[in-house]
């Protein structure tokens, strides 16, 4: 691209042109020269180590056209990848290094141009300086109309990148932060809390999801693979041609064909004009011979190499005997038997069974051409057919229309290729088959490792290893550290076992997971590179898996969003649930290396959502734990919590929860994880049953309720209609009862000022008796408080 002249734009009062973009940038590429501050169309980070999950349009600075805003972003974006230049610390901005990587620096880049399109639309002045907080919010306010909140989280960054390194900036003065002490968040009204933004997969889609997978990886990898590796054979392996053919080459392959005792040398089983009864039948045994390639090997007229050649034949089947009649007219059919006679053997009636045997059975399809195909529209695929049936590597033209027994075996699969038999053969299916493997590999590997999208496409060539005596994957971690440290995640045989599918399905010297397509033999990559597009990857999968259900007999995936980042979180979820699962959830995650501060972190990624609770059947007791979380942090205090006939074994049962967080070694530094304190008390009140009058700490012999019920029905569960919760030893009561209790109260006061009649005002008075005596404990209660 022509780049304008220094004349024809606004120069730099901080950075001269020739300076270098990224030369204080760590994973700097040898022999690789980086753009300088000069240019002004875009800055390709190609001197940088591209991460394998970043395509290279996505890797590099790319800037406005109008003159002002391409300085204005070109100095942020310079201002970032090089933290420590004089020109900031002169102008008092310093910074740690490696402040920003260069992902954020492209994102700030984009976010700062969409400010500078917005300014000219508006008319906004050139200088910023002249810009009041009222602009600002301005802007934000336009982007809250039309994008998510967290695109106006980046807004607000990019524009507070334009404070921050407003002192360097061309052609305005030093700004002041439109919002003072608020964070990004705050400003973009973005929730924040312990939650995370990341959902979880939803349980019925993947289990589905994660046996496709393992079925692809187990079940059909094999047969993918091999079939790829017969057709690059195939597709290198030279050609034999009429042309081609020297006659040293042709007396090489007679003899190397000769002294193999499984080829037979055809000759006719009849009398015919060419052939007599009892000779060979020249010209099928030239095209076995040379798999096809001529049918005159053994041509005499004028040619002294062939009477020659028929001399060793003569002399063969007089040493051994070995032949084989046919008839004449059916010799051609069979030409290519005797190609591949030593490896399969194949008898004509033994093809005839296997096709009679797979016709039989209607859950095999037929493939046929589209009705759109330019070839034969409708008709079957021969070729794929027969590769289909007999596994052969080479074509044998099974169903060849030049012989009797090939037109029979087409009109049988013809009289079965009808309604839903028929199934659209695409001629790229080994290509889907390929991608879809990889697919699976790449799904599996994220589901069980709980490893980040940028750190499952860094896996490499001979990743397996051992980790503290157990099988892992090495690979770099990126996001937080720009130095790319190697780490280790810990796995499981059957990922391995997809790791070792990737690695023999990539064609990449290093990458294991990399697009289908090599680069071209004359070096041109094309899209070939380190990396895929998982997202795109796992919706072809789960599309190709419910399309093709008929013939795979795989259950349907559901619909359902599914994304890289959201594997992690939902593997969090399922190892949260194990003992001690949030210490190993921790270290997979790589929280564990400053685990005080990221203890609240793993906690979030694992706590328990609504969808995966009712899959471990605990949604009720983890309902009921929620709500207990603020009862035990008071009773951890020595507070009293609760009255009633249970309150004994409610309290006892809190101390034990408090106790098992405060003297437990392992547990001690993590009192403060909301998500184990609920795993704790859903444990120890795996019974308990809340209600709005009472909390039921179910217990069946003790249970009032049950004296209600037919001695056969009793034990099953709590007959919350009959409860008696003044005198249940089951029973308690909180202050969240209170209100209840009082407006029961108050009825009853009321209720007793008519005139009833004996037998209705003793029951009222008893029952009032029984609600005073209920909330005078709660006073009590209150008093303790």
């Amino acid at each position: 691209m022509t780049i304008p002249a220094a004349m024809d734009r606004p120069v730099s009062r901080a950075f001269a042109d020739d300076e270098a973009v990224y030369a204080s940038m760590p994973g700097q590429l040898p022999g690789v020269r980086g753009p300088s501050f000069g240019r002004i169309d875009e800055w390709p980070c190609d001197c940088l180590r591209r991460p394998a999950n970043k395509i290279p349009a996505m890797w590099k600075c790319v800037f406005p056209n109008d003159p002002v805003w391409n300085l204005r972003v070109r100095e942020v974006a310079f201002s970032m990848l090089n933290p420590n230049h004089q020109a900031l610390r002169n102008a008092g901005i310093f910074l740690p290094r490696k402040k920003w990587a260069t992902a954020t620096v492209i994102k700030v880049c984009f976010g700062v141009s969409q400010l500078g399109a917005w300014a000219r639309r508006e008319g906004m002045p050139d200088s910023l300086h002249f810009w009041s907080v009222e602009d600002w919010q301005a802007y934000i306010d336009h982007c809250a109309s039309s994008t998510q909140p967290e695109s106006v989280r980046s807004a607000v960054g990019a524009v507070r990148h334009l404070v921050r390194f407003s002192a360097v900036l061309t052609g305005t003065a030093t700004l002041e932060d439109p919002w003072p002490g608020r964070t990004d968040s705050d400003v973009a009204k973005v929730a924040t809390g312990d939650e995370l933004a990341t959902p979880s997969i939803a349980p019925e889609v993947w289990w589905p999801l994660l046996r496709a997978a393992w079925s692809y990886i187990d079940r059909y990898s094999a047969s993918i693979l091999d079939q790829r590796d017969r057709e690059a054979e195939r597709a290198s392996a030279p050609r034999l041609t009429q042309a081609t053919l020297s006659a040293e080459v042709i007396n090489e392959k007679l003899e190397l064909w000769l002294t193999n005792p499984a080829n037979l040398v055809p000759v006719s089983d009849r009398e015919n004009r060419v052939n007599p009864k009892g000779s060979p039948i020249w010209s099928s045994l030239s095209r076995a011979v040379t798999a096809g390639a001529s049918s005159t090997v053994f041509a005499t007229k004028n040619n002294r190499q062939g009477t020659e050649r028929r001399q060793k034949v003569m002399r063969m089947i007089e040493r051994t005997g070995r032949i084989r009649p046919v008839r004449p007219t059916a010799a051609k059919q069979l030409e290519s038997d005797y190609a591949d006679y030593a490896t399969r053997r194949r008898s004509s009636q033994s093809m005839d069974a296997t096709l009679q045997k797979w016709l039989a059975n209607p859950a095999n399809l037929i493939p046929v051409h589209a009705e759109t195909s330019r070839l034969a529209p409708g008709e079957p695929v021969w070729s794929a057919l027969e590769s289909l049936l007999y596994d052969t590597s080479e074509r044998v033209d099974v169903f060849g229309s030049g012989s009797k027994q090939g037109r029979r075996r087409r009109d049988l699969v013809l009289q079965a290729a009808v309604g839903e038999r028929r199934t659209v053969y695409s001629d790229k299916q080994l290509d889907r088959d390929l991608r879809i493997l990889r697919a699976s590999c790449y799904i599996f590997v994220a589901a069980l490792s709980a490893m980040r999208d940028s750190e499952i496409q860094e896996i490499q060539r001979g990743a397996l290893t051992q980790h503290y005596g157990a099988p892992a994957i090495g690979s770099h971690k990126s996001k937080g550290d720009l130095s790319r440290p190697r780490a280790n995640w810990w796995i499981i045989e059957p990922v391995a076992q997809a790791l070792a599918v990737a690695e023999r399905l990539t064609w990449h010297d290093t990458h294991i997971f990399a697009s289908m397509t090599p680069p071209s033999e004359n070096g041109h990559a094309g899209r070939a590179r380190a990396g895929i597009s998982a997202a795109d990857n796992i919706d072809f999968f789960i599309e190709t898996v419910n399309s093709s259900r008929h013939l795979t007999g795989l259950e349907e995936i559901p619909p359902g969003r599914v994304r890289p980042h959201m594997f992690r979180r939902t593997m969090s979820i399922i190892a949260s649930q194990q003992p001690d699962g949030d210490i190993a959830l921790g270290t997979q995650l790589k929280h564990a290396a400053r685990r005080a501060l990221a203890n609240r972190l793993t906690g979030a990624y694992g706590k328990t959502d609504a969808k995966w609770a009712k899959e471990f059947d605990t949604d009720l007791q983890t309902a009921a734990a929620e709500k207990l979380v603020g009862l035990l942090k008071a009773r951890r205090s020595g507070a009293t919590i609760a009255v009633g006939p249970g309150a004994a074994r409610f309290h006892a049962g809190l101390d034990k929860v408090n106790t098992l967080l405060t003297q437990g070694p392992t547990l001690r530094a993590q009192v403060a994880d909301e998500r184990l304190e609920v795993t704790l008390l859903r444990d120890e009140f795996a019974n308990l049953h809340l209600g709005t009058v009472n909390h039921c700490l179910w217990n069946a012999p003790t249970a009032e309720c049950q004296n209600q019920l037919p001695p056969a029905q009793r034990g099953q569960a709590p007959l919350l209609g009959a409860c008696q919760p003044s005198r249940c030893r089951n029973s308690v009561l909180t202050l969240s009862h209170e209100r209840i209790w009082r407006m029961e109260e108050a009825d009853l006061v009321e209720f007793l000022k008519k005139r009833l009649s004996k037998p209705l005002r003793e029951q009222a008075q008893t029952r009032l008796a029984e609600v005073r005596s209920a909330t005078a404990q709660i006073d009590k209660l209150k008093d303790n408080i």
